[in-house]
């Protein structure tokens, strides 16, 4: 499942569709501060998205999607994957993760003839624990 924001929570603006673990998005939806949603109806292209983990979506015509986060940095970790079965014939697989301070480009094999869903996830560095 994924939530719609009604409000902003967590470095996420109001209005926008995000994935969270189940036991939160029930929380959120239960004290009003969120809707049931979609992953399907994640916004495509370019997003902000100040948290560990997310879907972003390439858009049809483009190879890749950038993600403006707050808490990558040049040399962060970020793991990405193709989140669908059968999305796209030609955007197969990621190709490519590159951050920089502030955010991540992720690159496909491909220019998408399909809207194609994108799981990305920032890996902690040794020691370090992310906050969920």
């Amino acid at each position: 499942m994924a939530v719609q924001l009604l409000k902003a929570y967590a470095g996420n603006v109001a209005g926008s569709i995000r994935e969270f673990s189940a036991e939160l998005e029930s929380a959120l939806v239960a004290q009003g501060l969120a809707v049931a949603s979609t992953v399907g109806s994640v916004t495509t292209g370019a997003q902000t998205c100040n948290t560990y983990s997310g879907t972003a979506a390439i858009p049809i015509g483009a190879s890749s999607v950038v993600i403006t986060n707050d808490l990558i940095k040049a040399n962060s970790k970020v793991w990405a994957c193709v989140a669908q079965a059968a999305a796209d014939g030609t955007l197969l697989r990621v190709e490519r993760v590159v951050t920089a301070d502030g955010s991540v480009t992720i690159y496909g094999t491909a220019a998408a003839t399909a809207i194609t869903l994108v799981d990305w996830a920032i890996i902690p560095t040794i020691g370090s624990v992310p906050a969920q």
